[in-house]
């Protein structure tokens, strides 16, 4: 829900990679995941990168060597009172995860921008019970989106 005077939450997706996306499905899901937490996030950002860009992005950020599928950051508070935050997913890493898990990629996608919602929203998956919840919850998020998410990849 967004603050007394505010608009609803403001989404972001700036595509700095090749593979042809539905941004705006990727930004209904962003809007479902915060909805679905009853959280206020005024402003959330998706940048949607090659493995090589988050491969700099983990190692420069984060210390890690090699491309991950999602680098996430906690809602932080802006000057204005207001709250942001950002996510960068590899569309190329999602693609490889696609094929692992047998589904299509606008099914992962989706998955992955719950799954950089939430960690924006304070979750944590760091233990394996830890990780359990947040892949469910992941799920129940992008489920009504199903049959959208199905049609994204015809």
């Amino acid at each position: 829900m967004a603050r007394e005077g505010r608009t609803a939450l403001e989404v972001h997706v700036r595509n700095l990679q090749r593979e042809v996306v539905d941004t705006e499905l990727l930004a209904d899901v962003t809007r479902a995941a915060v909805a679905a937490e009853g959280s206020a996030i005024d402003v959330m950002g998706l940048v949607l990168v090659d493995d090589a860009r988050i491969s700099a992005l983990n190692e420069q950020l984060l210390g890690r060597t090699g491309p991950t599928d999602v680098i996430s950051f906690e809602a932080e508070q802006t000057p204005d009172g207001g709250t942001e935050a950002e996510a960068y997913i590899s569309v190329e890493r999602a693609a490889v995860q696609a094929g692992e898990y047998q589904h299509a990629l606008h099914y992962e996608l989706a998955f992955l921008v719950a799954h950089a919602v939430l960690h924006a929203l304070g979750w944590c998956d760091g233990d394996p019970d830890a990780r359990r919840q947040m892949l469910a919850r992941q799920t129940e998020i992008i489920e009504p989106l199903e049959a959208r998410i199905a049609i994204a990849d015809i």
